[in-house]
């Protein structure tokens, strides 16, 4: 959907990334020595490379807790939790840290997110503890929804695995994960339904919408 007034939001949304992320690196790391003079606002500006496809990957920007449902989990095993934090990097990428449980036990991973200007498509690249590597790439399929894919191998045997992140409100996104062997078709992995985690004493923080 057209809107005609983008480019404000981009501009909003760019100096709310950036004051987010200026405020989560001082509470990560508060000043040992002597008070430093406020940086200019000349050091936090945004990336001019960055597009209107940068920041819509801002919905998933932040702290979450997610409730995970395995597809073929065993009976009573089918709910798990997880928590990730995406952080903006250099104007534009998002910085993926992720950790939780499965059937197969503790799972965590790491992951880069960003839209590669030359092929216009986003990319993921995600590498995990158990040694997976994978290179997702797709695009928006409706407004809320991301949707990403990767074909690779895994032992030798073709495999594939679609992801969808969608928007449901400002501080929830629902994941889907689809897996398949070879050329089969698509099956349902898991769906997990994320919220924004509350910092102690306050609500959720209500990021910009695209």
């Amino acid at each position: 959907m057209k809107r005609e007034w983008l480019k404000v939001a981009q501009v909003a949304m760019a100096a709310l990334l950036l004051i987010g992320c200026a405020r989560a690196a001082e509470a990560q790391e508060p000043p040992s020595g002597p008070q430093q003079p406020a940086q200019t606002p000349q050091a936090h500006r945004a990336n001019p490379l960055a597009t209107r496809q940068h920041f819509r990957m801002a919905f998933l920007a932040g702290q979450w807790e997610e409730q995970i449902t395995y597809a073929n989990a065993k009976p009573g095993e089918e709910s798990f939790t997880g928590r990730w934090r995406a952080r903006p990097s250099l104007g534009l990428y998002l910085q993926i840290d992720y950790e939780g449980a499965g059937p197969n036990g503790a799972y965590r991973a790491f992951g880069v997110l960003t839209w590669d200007r030359e092929a216009q498509v986003y990319r993921m690249w995600w590498f995990d503890d158990a040694a997976g590597i994978g290179e997702y790439k797709g695009d928006f399929t409706d407004e809320n929804t991301l949707t990403l894919e990767h074909a690779g191998t895994v032992e030798g045997r073709a495999f594939r695995e679609r992801i969808r992140y969608t928007r449901v409100a400002a501080n929830e996104v629902r994941t889907q994960v689809e897996q398949a062997w070879g050329t089969e078709a698509y099956q349902p992995y898991l769906e997990a339904t994320a919220r924004r985690m509350r910092a102690p004493g306050g609500p959720g923080k209500q990021p910009p919408r695209n």
